[in-house]
C-alpha cells in the first residue's frame, strides 16, 4: 500500500463520518420537522463503529492479492456497504420516523451520490497529481457497480430493522 492509498482511505473514512454527522443534522428536519437531543456518547459510539468497521474492511480488501478483485471489494465495502451503514446509524440515532421503503430509497440515493463524487475525486486526483490512470473507462463503471452491490448487501442487513407497516425504526441505540 502506498502513502497515497493510506491517505485516500483515511479521507474516505473521514467522509463517511462527515456523512453520518450531516445526516444526523439533516434527517430530523426532512422527516420529522423536529430535532431531538442526541447524547454525545451515542454519536461517539456510532463514529467509532464507522471507523473500526472501515479499517477492518480496508484490511480485508488490501489483503487480496488480485488488485482488481481487491479494488472491487474495496468499492463494494467502502463505497456501498459502509455508506449505507452510515445512513442507517444516522437514521437510528436521530430517531426519525421513516418506513423501510422511504429509508431504502433515501439511503440508496445518498450512497449513489457519494459513489459518483468519489469517482469524480479519483478522476481529479489522477489528472492533477500524475497518478496512474486506469487503462479503460470500465474501471469507473465497475467501481459504481461494486458500490451498488455493496449497497444492496447492506440493505439486506439493515432495512429489516425498520418496521414493515410502521414508520418507526425498531432498533434503538443501546448507548444512552
Amino acid at each position: 500500500m502506498s502513502m497515497f492509498d493510506g491517505i485516500y482511505l483515511v479521507a474516505i473514512t473521514v467522509g463517511l463520518c462527515a456523512t453520518y454527522a450531516a445526516l444526523l443534522l439533516f434527517l430530523p428536519f426532512f422527516f420529522n420537522k423536529v430535532r431531538r437531543r442526541i447524547p454525545m456518547r451515542t454519536i461517539i459510539v456510532s463514529i467509532t463503529s464507522i471507523i473500526l468497521l472501515s479499517v477492518a474492511g480496508y484490511a480485508v480488501a488490501l489483503s487480496i492479492s488480485d488488485l482488481q478483485l481487491g479494488n472491487r471489494v474495496l468499492h463494494g465495502f467502502g463505497g456501498g456497504f459502509m455508506a449505507f451503514f452510515a445512513c442507517f446509524l444516522a437514521a437510528r440515532d436521530s430517531g426519525v420516523s421513516v418506513g423501510r421503503t422511504r429509508f431504502f430509497i433515501m439511503a440508496a440515493l445518498i450512497v449513489t451520490a457519494l459513489g459518483v463524487l468519489n469517482e469524480l475525486a479519483e478522476l481529479f486526483l489522477e489528472r492533477c497529481c500524475d497518478l496512474p490512470l486506469p487503462e479503460t473507462l470500465d474501471d469507473t463503471w465497475l467501481d459504481l457497480l461494486s458500490n451498488t452491490v455493496g449497497l444492496l448487501f447492506a440493505a439486506l442487513c439493515f432495512v429489516p430493522f425498520f418496521g414493515a407497516g410502521s414508520t418507526e425504526v425498531r432498533v434503538t441505540s443501546s448507548v444512552r
